[in-house]
């Protein structure tokens, strides 16, 4: 893939909405581990993960700022508006030729394993694995960060979303893989600065965060 383009690619979304690469950034720190831990192998395929994570809302620069921006819920139109997010991207990466399922995994990663996501409506393995792993890290790292609209959720709110989620938001192979990966981590405590003890996950999280 063309190091040069996805740079410019995620310069322009920098300049854009800072607050929107960082999330990008963090999500992509988290994105090919998860994918290698459930069972995905192909460099090609990973590499095609590492970079739509990046890129995944590349497609938020053609949403309103005063949508994107907003300190409040969304009306239903302003949410139809958002939606469009994964369509616009994955137009912007199917015009730079970029090979592989590059495009595809930015599209449906709002798709839901039972069917009821956007912007296609797919359902389980018609989702491709990609966007399955993607919407995983995508929503915890959501989940865990400060909106307009709402504060930070603790990573075990999140964590209790995600699993309560499983078999109907995402793929039950993807989110057990994600649970392992936490538990691990989980089970390694560091200590901060200061001398006290965060588990390695926290502490690997506020890391990303950092970025």
């Amino acid at each position: 893939m063309s190091l040069p383009m996805i740079e410019a690619l995620a310069r322009a979304m920098m300049a854009r909405d800072g607050l929107t690469h960082q999330h990008a950034q963090r999500v992509q720190r988290f994105a090919v581990t998860l994918a290698s831990e459930a069972g995905i192998r192909s460099y090609s395929m990973l590499e095609a993960i590492d970079v739509a994570a990046l890129l995944h809302d590349i497609g938020k620069l053609g949403i309103p700022d005063r949508v994107l921006h907003k300190p409040g819920p969304l009306t239903q139109e302003e949410y139809d508006q958002v939606k469009q997010h994964v369509i616009i991207g994955a137009d912007i990466l199917s015009a730079f030729a970029f090979p592989g399922p590059l495009a595809l995994i930015v599209r449906h990663h709002h798709e839901n394993w039972d069917g009821t996501g956007y912007p296609d409506g797919l359902q389980g393995e018609a989702i491709p694995i990609g966007a399955r792993v993607l919407s995983i890290v995508d929503c915890y790292d959501a989940l865990t960060s400060d909106r307009p609209y709402r504060r930070a959720l603790s990573h075990g709110c999140a964590l209790a979303m995600i699993h309560e989620r499983r078999g109907t938001m995402y793929d039950p192979t993807v989110t057990d893989a994600f649970m392992r990966i936490v538990q691990r981590l989980r089970t390694a405590p560091v200590r901060d600065g200061a001398g006290r003890a965060q588990t390695r996950v926290d502490s690997l999280w506020l890391e990303a965060r950092a970025v």
